[in-house]
C-alpha cells in the first residue's frame, strides 16, 4: 500500500487499488474499488464556515449528523443542480423554514405541475402578509441608496388571517365577515350577515336580487324587474309584476286604513 502526494486531481492510471492518494492543495483524498474511484473531501479547521460540494448525488441506508449538529446550515442549488432528500423520505426540521431575503415575495412553495398533495396546518395558521407601492432605500456608511419604486413587502404589517373556524363557516354556507350589525325587530349584534351587490339565480343569469342602490331591493325575474320596493331618496312605493303578469293569491286579504280611504 502507497499513500501518494500530488498538487492536483489523479487520474485513473496514476495510482491503484491498494494506493491512497492526497491532493495537497485541494485538501481532498482519493482512493479506488471495483466499483470506481472516490473522492473524500476533509474538514478544514481553519475555517469557520465549510462548503460541502457534492458533484454526484450521496447516498446512505441511515446518516445523521451527531452532536453538537450543524449549527446554521445553508443549502444552496447552483444554476440546474437541486439539494434532494430521498425518494419517499421526511424530512423534519426543528425550527423555521425561510426563504432568502428579498424586498417582495420571489419563492414558491411548490409549482403548477409539482404541487403538494396535502398540508396539515394548525387552526390559526394562514396569515396574508401586506405589499404596498413605494421607493425603497438603503444607507451605506454615509450614503443614501435610492432604489426602484415598486410594490414591497411590510414585515412588520401583517394582512389577514384565514382560520379553521372561517373555513367550518364557509362550508356550512355561513359568512366569516368581521362585521356586527343591529336589525330591525330586535335582532342586535348579528354577525351572519353579507354585503352583496345581487344574487343570482344558479342556473340563469337573468334572474337575480339586486341591492346597488341605498333603500331600494330590486327582483329581476328572466330580465325584467319584477318585484321593486323602493324607499331610496323621495320614493315610497312597493310595485309587482310586468305588463302581463296575473297575479294570483290564495287565501284571505285583510287590511287596516289609518286616515285613508279606499
Amino acid at each position: 500500500m502507497a499513500i501518494k502526494i500530488k498538487y492536483k486531481d489523479p487520474k485513473s492510471t496514476d495510482f491503484g487499488i491498494n494506493d491512497i492518494v492526497i491532493n495537497v492543495k485541494e485538501g481532498t483524498i482519493f482512493y479506488k474499488s471495483e466499483k470506481g474511484i472516490f473522492k473524500l473531501q476533509g474538514d478544514n479547521l481553519n475555517t469557520k464556515n465549510d462548503l460541502l460540494t457534492l458533484n454526484s448525488s450521496i447516498s446512505a441506508s441511515r446518516g445523521f449528523f451527531a452532536t453538537p449538529g450543524l449549527g446554521s446550515l445553508k443549502i444552496q442549488g447552483f444554476g440546474i443542480h437541486k439539494f434532494k432528500v430521498g425518494q419517499i423520505a421526511t424530512l423534519e426540521v426543528g425550527g423555521h423554514i425561510l426563504p432568502s431575503a428579498s424586498s417582495s415575495p420571489i419563492y414558491d412553495l411548490g409549482s403548477p405541475n409539482k404541487p403538494f398533495r396535502d398540508l396539515y396546518l394548525s387552526p390559526s395558521s394562514i396569515k396574508f402578509i401586506r405589499t404596498r407601492q413605494g421607493v425603497g432605500g438603503s444607507r451605506i456608511g454615509t450614503t443614501f441608496i435610492i432604489g426602484q419604486y415598486r410594490k414591497e413587502t411590510m414585515p412588520q404589517e401583517e394582512g389577514e388571517t384565514l382560520t379553521l373556524d372561517n373555513i367550518t363557516k364557509l362550508k356550512a354556507g355561513k359568512t366569516i365577515t368581521t362585521a356586527v350589525k343591529d336589525l330591525g325587530e330586535g335582532d342586535t349584534s348579528k354577525s351572519n350577515i353579507i354585503f352583496p351587490e345581487a344574487i343570482m339565480h344558479p342556473n340563469d343569469d337573468s334572474t337575480y336580487q339586486k341591492y346597488t342602490t341605498a333603500g331600494r331591493v330590486g327582483q329581476f325575474v328572466g330580465g325584467a324587474l319584477f318585484f321593486d320596493q323602493n324607499r331610496s331618496e323621495n320614493n315610497n312605493y312597493i310595485a309587482l309584476g310586468a305588463t302581463d303578469t296575473q297575479i294570483r293569491i290564495t287565501g284571505t286579504i285583510t287590511a287596516s286604513i289609518d286616515g285613508g280611504s279606499f
